[in-house]
C-alpha cells in the first residue's frame, strides 16, 4: 500500500437543520443544531484513512478550541496528523451549513487554512514521499499552494488528484500536473463554461480537461451517478439507491475512496463502483466525517447490492 498525502482544509462545521431555506432578510428557528469536524481536506483524509490507507494530512488549524477538536477527531479516525501546523493568533476554519430537505448550503471562513503554504508541503513531500504514492488536493487552501504542491508531487513521481472545489478559475499550467480531476457537475460547468444541461455536456467536459493535459476525469452528478472519461471514451456509473439523510459528505467520501483505491494499486476504472458505494453510504448518515464508511461497511454493502 502506498501512502496518501492530503493537502487541504480543516474546519469546524456548524450545522443547522430546517424545513426550508430562509428568505432574504428572514430570521427563523432551526429544527436542530450540531457542531462537527469538517473541511474538504479533512473529510477526504478521514474517508481514506477509514479504508486502511496511510493518510497524511497537511494543513493548518488555529490555536483555539476548534483546532484542538479538529486534531482530536482526525487522530481518532486514524488520520496521520504529524504534519498539521497550529497557527498562533489565528482562528481555525469554520463552515456554516444549512440543511433543508435533501439540499445543503455552505458558507466558509478559511481561518488558518489560508496560511497553508507550499514550503510546508514541500518539507513533507521531500522528507517522506516516494514514487507511486498519491497526492490529493482541493481548493479550500490557497490555489498557488495547490499548484506548486501538485508540481512537486508530480516531479517526485506521485499520482496526483485534484478535486476542484469550491470551483474557481485555475491557472492554465496547473492541469499538466494533474493525473485525475474530480469535479461535480456544478464545478465542471463553472470551470469549463460548458452548460450542464447541454446534450454532450459529459463528453465536452472530459475533452476540455484531457486537452489541457489531465489524464483521467470523473464528473460526479449526485443522484444521477457519475461519469468517467479519458482519451479513449466515457463510462457512465449508476448510483446506488439509498435513503438520503444528509448529502454533505457524499462528494468527499467518493474522492477519498478513489484516492484510497489508487494508493492500493487499483486503476481509477476499477475504483468507480467502490467509490460510488462509499458515497451512497455517506448520505445515509448525518454529518461529513461522521458519515464516512469503513472498509467493511463498503464491502458488506456491495455484497448485498451486487449479489
Amino acid at each position: 500500500m502506498n501512502n496518501l498525502f492530503i493537502v487541504g482544509s480543516m474546519n469546524i462545521d456548524l450545522i443547522f437543520s430546517a424545513k426550508r431555506i430562509p428568505k432574504v432578510g428572514e430570521t427563523m428557528q432551526s429544527d436542530s443544531f450540531d457542531m462537527l469536524s469538517g473541511g474538504k481536506g479533512a473529510n477526504q483524509a478521514v474517508a481514506s484513512a477509514l479504508l486502511n490507507t496511510s493518510s497524511y494530512m497537511i494543513g493548518n488549524v488555529g490555536d483555539d478550541l476548534f483546532g484542538k477538536i479538529i486534531l482530536d477527531e482526525l487522530k481518532n479516525r486514524m488520520v496521520i496528523t504529524d504534519y498539521i501546523n497550529v497557527s498562533k493568533k489565528t482562528s481555525s476554519g469554520v463552515a456554516c451549513i444549512l440543511l433543508s430537505d435533501e439540499d445543503n448550503r455552505i458558507i466558509l471562513d478559511q481561518g488558518a487554512n489560508a496560511k497553508t503554504s507550499f514550503s510546508q508541503v514541500n518539507k513533507v513531500l521531500s522528507k517522506i514521499a516516494k514514487k507511486n504514492d498519491v497526492f490529493l488536493a482541493q481548493l479550500e487552501v490557497p490555489v498557488e499552494t495547490v499548484k506548486k504542491s501538485l508540481e512537486k508531487a508530480k516531479n517526485l513521481g506521485l499520482k496526483t488528484i485534484l478535486n476542484p472545489a469550491p470551483a474557481q478559475v485555475l491557472p492554465e499550467e496547473i492541469y499538466k500536473y494533474v493525473d485525475i480531476i474530480i469535479p461535480n457537475e456544478i464545478e465542471a460547468e463553472m470551470i469549463t463554461g460548458i452548460n450542464s444541461n447541454s446534450i454532450h455536456f459529459n463528453k465536452h467536459v472530459v475533452d476540455y480537461f484531457i486537452n489541457k493535459g489531465v489524464k483521467e476525469v470523473i464528473i460526479t452528478r449526485g443522484c444521477n451517478g457519475s461519469v468517467y472519461g479519458d482519451s479513449h471514451g466515457l463510462i457512465m456509473i449508476r448510483p446506488f439507491k439509498v435513503k438520503v439523510v444528509d448529502t454533505t459528505g457524499a462528494g468527499d467520501a467518493f474522492v477519498g475512496a478513489i484516492a484510497s483505491k489508487v494508493a492500493s494499486g487499483s486503476s481509477v476504472k476499477e475504483s468507480l463502483t467502490f467509490a460510488t458505494a462509499a458515497s451512497a453510504l455517506a448520505v445515509t448518515k448525518f454529518g461529513a466525517q461522521a458519515s464516512m464508511p469503513n472498509l467493511k461497511d463498503i464491502e458488506d454493502f456491495l455484497s448485498r447490492k451486487l449479489e
